[in-house]
């Protein structure tokens, strides 16, 4: 399920979202969270930058909250899903260096906090539908992170939304629960509408049905760009994920990196 991934949070998700799927959410993904932190450091690096103090948006269950903390980095986590922060805070429970918020990405309250850089891994702001979502999200972090500061982002590309993702749909069945995963490309929205259904086991053989809707609008570099001006951010470099090399027609997730002027 790697490659179908899903976190984050914003107008995007039904009131639903991932209360079901938080419970079965890390075993369905299959990621290497060491590497992606790694990546996102030596990224941070490249631009001369060593974060210490990290806000993590749409955190999720913590598995990249985890592997900064566990590189002595102090970590905010925010995520709008009270269920998978819950993980998460099972995960991070040894760790004093890690704080979990449950926020809302666009809408964020944290007054007389400073963090010298803020990520945003997994899609979380394909979860924004609305320039006003974006805008308010973009703006509010601009507000925590100190000058010069940096917003290191990735998002699901036109190729994964509506090639990988689009029209198709996915199923696995385990021991204990099984799931369908069924997708809608809409063109005039630009978006992909996905509809998850978790049939877990009760008693006597039946099953219990649950459903949740998450929805994922497609973000051109070429938007992106012009909010990120607008709200106080210098665009300095978009990437094919865990790469270093320009993006191609097939990059499946691009990375973003800005700075605060």
């Amino acid at each position: 399920m790697g490659r179908r991934q899903a976190s984050g949070c914003g107008s995007g998700m039904s009131g639903e979202a991932y209360v079901h799927l938080a419970s079965y959410y890390d075993r369905l993904m299959h990621e290497d969270y060491r590497g992606w932190a790694a990546y996102l450091l030596e990224l941070a690096l490249s631009f001369g930058e060593r974060p210490q103090r990290i806000l993590e948006l749409g955190c999720g269950t913590g598995n990249i909250t985890e592997q900064l903390v566990r590189l002595d980095l102090d970590v905010t986590g925010v995520d709008c899903s009270e269920a998978m922060l819950a993980v998460a805070a099972g995960k991070l429970a040894h760790w004093p260096s890690a704080r979990l918020l449950h926020q809302d990405m666009a809408a964020l309250d944290l007054s007389n906090t400073s963090f010298d850089a803020a990520i945003c891994a997994c899609d979380g702001f394909n979860y924004l539908l609305t320039d006003v979502d974006l805008e308010r999200t973009l703006s509010g972090i601009h507000k925590v992170v100190r000058p010069g500061g940096l917003l290191l982002f990735d998002l699901n590309s036109a190729a994964k939304l509506q090639g990988v993702y689009g029209d198709n749909g996915y199923a696995e069945l385990f021991d204990d629960f099984g799931y369908f995963w069924d997708n809608h490309w809409d063109e005039e929205q630009q978006q992909t509408e996905m509809t998850l259904t978790f049939f877990v086991p009760e008693s006597a053989g039946l099953y219990r049905r649950l459903v949740e809707r998450h929805t994922q609008r497609l973000w051109t570099p070429e938007r992106v760009a012009e909010h990120l001006t607008a709200a106080g951010w210098e665009l300095l470099g978009l990437y094919d994920f865990l790469s270093f090399d320009e993006p191609h027609p097939d990059t499946e997730r691009w990375q973003f990196a800005a700075r605060r002027t």
